[in-house]
């Protein structure tokens, strides 16, 4: 009875509250309050709700709150990062919350291919970009922007034409004859790299990279270089904002002092030896030019970019899209580069099950080559005008030269035999060389590229089961490339007969089938995650090219005006790929981690005794910071030590820069000429020997690593090792001459890369006004040749006529210069004409006699370098300051050296007339020319500030007032410092002329690093 009692007695009163709204509000009170993180922030945006109710606020800008509750009711505050946190109200009307950050609950989503993971459950080396402020560097590629960001994998400007692509490398070089460039994986579609020009960063949502092969084995034969996975922005729920992001900036190339010649100093140089000038020396001061060709061909340009987007969409529907323009002109004359974007994606939920959506992207880009080579430009002396004006006319030689006129190209030869003392005593000739103007060799061609891309796909995803999905995806990537390139009369020494034009176009068409089941499932303590597919490729190409020459005049450049076509080429052919994949990643009590796969991938381009490659992996991983013995400790957040080990393979050959998928298992047949009866006859000849027992190169990966964060997250980062042998590899084996060839392509050789990456992240201060994040990555990688058959010792060059050798020799780097080493410098005195041509040295130099048997042969040449950097570093600081932020990137490459034959070119090593004379140079027998030593072998290494950003964001309440949700400006400089080592001459050590790997790191001046300045905005309203 007291029981019933009691319990009415509560119904009643209950009752009573609930229908009389206004003896409830006499109980309420008004709670003000301010929220602020472990640092003091102000913490905007966390979600304070009573608890049990539906009511609730949202704290504003300055982390203040207000809400109404009673001296019962408990307050719940909320924000994604931050542990909630319950506070009882009592008699308090204010409060101050301190919220601590979860480091668990920051935990990102990483993309491993065919699905996604927890970081804190990840076992393989993955390292993650997002997006934030990428998109706000001036650069025409995505991959530009990568630089620094990720340990382990080196980004070098080896070109600096507007819209080329830089090199990529994750943990070094890895075949002797493929290719050791990444994966690239967007939106799941595995494209070409020559893709990433055709991307736009404000479309990017993240990169992904895989660094590890157990990470990579996902992609089996095509994982072997590491993977970079591109996700595109997505839609989210909400009205539809637009945003509009641009820049404008300026760039400027780096020259090089050691290559800058001038007359003022050779001319004070020779006067202070000898006492007096030469008449030649004479004759250039009076003609008044003295330039650096460097100012004409390097001439700067501007760079912009634009893009508009659109996201938005309702609980079922979700959609993205961006147009952007991107203009580059580059920094050297004629370059030109411009880009137009689309991408949309959308998404539809169409049922509770089933979920569909599609993405295209489309782009066109429009590129002026600079057809020419810097070495061959700047070598020309610094007093030849570009063109002739009333002044330097008076110099030609009118009785070889009769029609040039004011305005025409100066040619060196319009220089000679010249009366400089005006009574035909002293004729004087002062050009060494019959080339045409350096400046007509470039603007005088016209080279350019037009690249239509596209990529779509349309996928299905259906909900089978509770935690169990299968989603099918038919995707196409498709490339058409048209080239041009004119050579006109005035572009060569030749004229009109040395006038071409070349044509060439390039197809193709990649197709995809993507069929697979995925399963994510937590039964208590166990997380399971799974996936099983297979997927069906298809590659369609064709090539074709056509050479017309014999043009009287530049008026026509067609085909049809040519007289003779010189030559016609065409080439189709199809490539299919098959593959199987799975994988499992089970967690149990979120601690013990392991994770399996295993990828089959079937290929036609190899024979049918290889046609199948398998490639599997494990990994294991253990967060020691989960068990009890570290849960309640102040100092470790999070402490995971890993282990991962698994095979990848390579398939792409390469010839020079082209990658070639062309069936080498055949013995293939090329068009060519056949003697019967003393007559020519079309025919057929091979050109390989067939091998049906080739298969993919094959790289076996140990990595054990370590991730951390202490201090509640203020230090984190991780630690890698790695040490990865990639055998099996396509490999040109010496063969008997009887077979009709020198060589054939086998699988045999071993390569090993092994390093070490650090990367450490810290939050130096974090309080209500200023943050201080820094970044600091460490790569340290060694490359070893442990097997390369026959060809053990074979010593190669990249061109006969300046024949420095290349040595690939076991238990040395893949690619080491090979040659003598320097002893001395010739004296001047000994030399021919020392101060002609302006800049001109000896070719030669004296050699040391390394075995000390009197002689210099071949006995005593060694390996004198290579082109693998020892260390490579960056650090990155970002600083925010009220509506201010600031970053700023540093980053190294430290050990690696380059073959730099500019030094040939520029410094005339060709010219004959500053050899030594042979009747009173001492000890000639220890002379030997410049180029097959290690004085052209320079260091490499760099330190850059690759990047300065400085920003500020509008105040919400200004932006407000202009209908804007945000506005930021900034300022950006990109390589305003870049300091090289002392003994480097060139434009950029990073420059590398492609070859092949066993001849990298050759420079022939190359093209230089730029420096840009810009000016930014971003909006979004």
């Amino acid at each position: 009875m007291k029981r019933f009692l009691k319990t009415t007695s509560w119904v009643i009163v209950l009752f009573m509250m609930m229908s009389n709204p206004l003896l409830f509000a006499q109980q309420t009170q008004t709670i003000r309050g301010t929220i602020t993180g472990d640092f003091n922030e102000t913490i905007p945006g966390v979600t304070i709700r009573v608890k049990g109710t539906e009511l609730g606020a949202i704290s504003d800008a300055e982390g203040k709150f207000t809400i109404a509750a009673s001296p019962t009711d408990t307050l719940v505050f909320s924000f994604i990062g931050y542990v909630t946190q319950e506070v009882m109200v009592g008699n308090k009307t204010t409060l101050e919350v301190v919220l601590k950050t979860d480091v668990k609950e920051l935990d990102e989503v990483i993309v491993i291919g065919y699905g996604t993971e927890k970081k804190s459950h990840l076992t393989g080396a993955i390292s993650k970009v997002t997006n934030e402020n990428l998109d706000k560097l001036p650069v025409a590629r995505v991959d530009d922007a990568l630089v620094g960001q990720v340990s382990g994998v080196n980004i070098s400007s080896t070109e600096g034409e507007a819209g080329s692509a830089p090199t990529i490398r994750i943990r070094g070089t890895g075949s002797v004859s493929g290719s050791s460039s990444p994966l690239i994986v967007v939106d799941g579609l595995v494209v070409d790299e020559d893709y990433l020009s055709a991307l736009d960063m404000n479309s990017i949502e993240s990169f992904e990279v895989l660094k590890d092969a157990a990470s990579a084995a996902i992609y089996g034969s095509r994982g072997a270089n590491g993977v970079i996975i591109i996700t595109t922005k997505q839609g989210a729920a909400g009205d539809t904002k637009f945003s509009y992001n641009g820049y404008y900036g300026l760039k400027e190339a780096r020259q090089s002092d050691a290559y800058y010649f001038s007359i003022a100093e050779t001319a004070a140089a020779e006067l202070e030896a000898n006492g007096e000038l030469s008449d030649r020396t004479l004759y250039k001061q009076l003609i008044g030019v003295d330039r650096d060709w460097q100012d004409v061909i390097f001439d700067g340009g501007a760079i912009q970019s634009h893009s508009i987007t659109a996201r938005g969409g309702n609980d079922r529907t979700k959609f993205s899209t961006a147009l952007s323009y991107l203009h580059d002109e580059g920094v050297l004359l004629t370059d030109d580069f411009k880009r137009y974007t689309f991408n949309l994606n959308v998404e539809t939920q169409v049922s509770d099950k089933f979920k569909f959506g599609a993405r295209f992207s489309p782009s066109y880009s429009d590129r002026r080559r600079f057809d020419g080579s810097t070495h061959d430009i700047l070598r020309q002396t610094p007093w030849l005008p570009v063109y002739h004006d009333e002044n330097t006319i008076q110099f030609v030689d009118r009785n070889v030269y009769p029609d040039v006129q004011v305005g025409d190209y100066a040619l060196q030869r319009h220089f000679d035999n010249y009366d400089l003392y005006g009574d035909g005593s002293v004729l004087v000739d002062i050009s060494n060389t019959s080339n045409t103007n350096p400046a007509a060799k470039v603007l005088e061609r016209d080279r350019n590229d037009y690249k239509f891309k596209a990529y779509g796909q349309i996928f299905g995803e259906y909900k089978v089961l509770d935690g169990l999905k299968f989603r099918a995806v038919l995707a196409a990537d498709y490339q058409n490339t048209r080239r041009d390139r004119w050579q006109g009369v005035e572009s060569s020494r030749n004229g009109a007969a040395a006038t071409q034009y070349d044509l060439s176009s390039f197809n193709r068409i990649h197709l995809v089938s993507e069929n697979y089941f995925s399963y994510n499932k937590t039964i208590e303590d166990h997380e399971i995650s799974a996936v099983a597919g297979f997927s069906a490729e298809t590659w369609d190409t064709h090539a074709e090219s056509t050479t017309g020459t014999g043009y009287d005049s530049d008026l026509l450049r067609t085909l049809s005006a040519a007289t003779t076509i010189a030559s016609a080429t065409s080439t189709s052919y199809r490539e299919t790929f098959q593959s199987y994949f799975a994988r499992v990643n089970y967690a149990f009590d979120d601690k013990y981690l392991v994770s399996a796969s295993f990828r089959r991938d079937g290929s036609s381009i190899f024979g049918p005794n290889n046609k199948y490659g398998n490639f599997p992996a494990i990994s294991a991983g253990w967060r020691i910071s989960e068990e009890a013995f570290l849960s309640n400790n102040s100092i470790v957040d999070e402490l995971k030590v890993r282990a991962s080990y698994g095979f990848t393979g390579n398939k792409t050959l390469q010839t020079g820069n082209v990658l070639v998928d062309n069936y080498p298992y055949l013995s293939l047949m090329s068009p060519g000429t056949a003697v019967t009866d003393a007559s020519l006859i079309a025919s057929y000849q091979a050109i390989n020997i067939a091998n049906p027992d080739l298969k993919w190169e094959r790289s076996e990966e140990f990595n054990p690593g370590l991730d951390f964060s202490l201090f509640n997250g203020v230090l984190s980062g991780s630690l890698d090792y790695y040490i990865r042998t990639s055998d099996q590899l396509l490999l040109n084996n010496p063969v008997s001459t009887t077979t009709g060839f020198s060589n054939a392509l086998v699988n045999l050789g071993e390569v090993e890369n092994s390093g070490v990456e650090v990367e450490f992240r810290t939050r130096n201060v974090s309080n209500e006004t200023f943050e201080w994040n820094t970044t600091l990555l460490v790569s340290k990688n060694k490359n070893e040749l442990k097997n390369f058959g026959e060809a053990n010792g074979q010593i190669q060059n990249v061109d006969s006529k300046r024949a420095a050798e290349w040595i690939n020799l076991e238990g040395n780097p893949i690619s080491s210069f090979y040659g003598w080493v320097v002893d001395r410098d010739i004296p001047l005195e000994y030399l021919n004409n020392p101060y002609h041509p302006v800049g001109g040295e000896a070719q030669d130099v004296y050699v040391k006699d390394l075995n000390g048997d009197g002689i210099i042969d071949d006995d005593d040449k060694t390996i004198i370098g290579n082109p693998y950097p020892d260390l490579i570093w960056s650090m990155i600081n970002a600083v925010s300051y009220k509506n201010w932020d600031l970053s700023i990137m540093i980053q190294g490459s430290h050990g690696a050296e380059v073959r730099n034959m500019g030094d040939q070119y520029l410094f005339n090593h060709f010219n004959s007339s500053q050899d030594f004379d042979p009747s009173i140079t001492p000890d000639q027998e220890f002379i030997r020319e410049k180029i097959f030593t290690n004085d052209i072998v320079q260091d490499a290494s760099y330190i850059a500030i690759r990047n300065i950003t400085l920003g500020y964001n509008f105040p919400s309440s200004l932006a407000g007032k202009l209908k804007m949700n945000s506005l930021r400006v900034y300022a950006s400089g990109q390589n305003l410092f870049y300091w090289t080592a002392d003994d480097y001459t060139g434009f950029n050590p990073e420059s590398i002329y492609s070859t092949s790997p066993t001849t990298w790191g050759y420079q022939r001046a190359g093209s230089p690093i730029f420096g840009t300045v810009s000016l930014g905005i971003n909006l979004e309203f």
